[in-house]
């Protein structure tokens, strides 16, 4: 699926038991853990959810 490109946009997904926001627009995404919120900064914008979830598969978490 193809993310909007539009700030106002966000897509959590669910990789390996860690959710996982995405701002639209963006090259970071942030772990939805309650408390203080990792950020995990991605190579590049993603322009689809299936590249956004492969870049987060690869990286490891802040944490």
């Amino acid at each position: 699926m193809t993310l909007k490109q539009d700030p106002r946009c966000y897509t959590n997904v669910c990789i390996n038991g860690l959710w996982y926001h995405y701002d639209h627009c963006s090259d970071k995404a942030y772990i939805l853990r309650g408390g203080t919120s990792p950020e995990v900064t991605l190579e590049k914008e993603p322009r689809t959810e299936d590249e956004l979830v492969e870049m987060l598969r690869h990286t490891t978490p802040p944490f």
